[in-house]
């Protein structure tokens, strides 16, 4: 396979797990970067972390009020990690950066929670960026390093 097929196929990944939960980027860039030379490493990387992005900010602008979420538990989350992107931009910033490279809380909900509160874009975007970018280095590295270790 072509390296633009494979950067276009994990970009459209990418975009579509980032606006539908139960499509997994991470199990798709483990089995990719298993599949791919290394030198596919850092392409499958920055489409992925491109593609996240692009899904996320149109979870952002679509939680700027266009959506209602079920369920009380659920909402009583997002309101709280809303409270805390609004009140305390710093601490919002450090809770999006840690989502996206951590996944946890899911980075679904913070972006929710961040385009409801109306968190700067461009904080979300680049501290967003980067988290992805570090989480999808280590999963890519991962089926390289078990190459070498095996």
């Amino acid at each position: 396979m072509s390296l633009l097929a494979v950067w276009l196929t994990t970009l459209g990944v990418a975009v579509a797990s980032a606006l539908i939960p139960v499509i997994n980027i991470e199990l798709y860039l483990l089995g990719a970067a298993a599949l791919a030379p290394s030198a596919m490493a850092v392409p499958l990387v920055l489409a992925a972390t491109i593609g996240q992005m692009i899904g996320k900010v149109v979870m952002y602008y679509a939680a700027t009020g266009a959506v209602k979420l079920p369920g009380k538990r659920l909402r009583a989350a997002l309101e709280g990690m809303n409270a805390t992107l609004r009140d305390r931009p710093r601490s919002g910033g450090a809770l999006v950066f840690a989502s996206a490279a951590a996944g946890f809380p899911p980075f679904f909900m913070v972006t929710v929670a961040a385009g409801a509160a109306r968190m700067n874009l461009a904080m979300f975007i680049v501290l967003g960026f980067l988290g992805r970018l570090i989480r999808f280095a280590v999963i890519v590295a991962l089926p390289h390093l078990a190459k070498d270790v095996l």
